[in-house]
């Protein structure tokens, strides 16, 4: 696959290149994950036939923080560190994502620049779903990207209540 083909990760991340698997493979990696347990199997296959597949290696830098990109991620195997600059310019890890968890989510729905930068902390195989792929759904499925929607919402639920917990901790 060359560097200039439309199904790269990202154009800012050379390193990254598509597995092609059929819909079957990938429903089976989908169902395997927490972002799946509310989805039947009807529901799986239709949501994979947006979504691709992707591998980076250890190291590699999925978005950075302050850059505009509009795609998610669903971890199947890996790693991935979550890191924010401090005011002085450090970097702080503030998560470790492994399978079964998104990433970059609200990328989808807004067009702000990435508060954080993802790093691969091991070889990562992930699930990968742009925007454009969200809208397409949402045009020639409406009911399965609200479904989508709805599960997007209630992980990021479950991840705004951890992260409160945390910060209460701290105050």
């Amino acid at each position: 696959m060359g560097p200039n083909e439309k199904d790269r990760f990202s154009k800012s991340e050379e390193s990254f290149r598509k597995i092609d698997i059929g819909v079957e493979e990938r429903a089976e990696l989908l169902d395997k994950t927490q972002w799946a347990r509310d989805f039947d199997w009807r529901q799986i296959t239709s949501t994979v036939q947006f979504l691709k597949v992707m591998k980076a290696p250890k190291g590699a830098i999925l978005f950075m923080e302050g850059v505009v990109e509009s795609f998610m991620f669903i971890i199947l195997e890996g790693t991935v560190r979550i890191e924010k600059e401090d005011e002085k310019g450090n970097k702080k890890t503030v998560a470790i994502l492994g399978p079964g968890q998104m990433l970059g989510e609200m990328s989808l729905f807004n067009e702000e620049p990435r508060s954080a930068t993802a790093v691969a902390v091991k070889e990562i195989t992930v699930l990968f779903f742009r925007k454009e792929d969200f809208d397409r759904m949402s045009k020639e499925k409406p009911f399965l990207s609200i479904q989508v929607l709805t599960e997007i919402i209630k992980l990021m639920g479950e991840r705004l209540r951890r992260t409160s917990g945390v910060l209460a901790d701290y105050l």
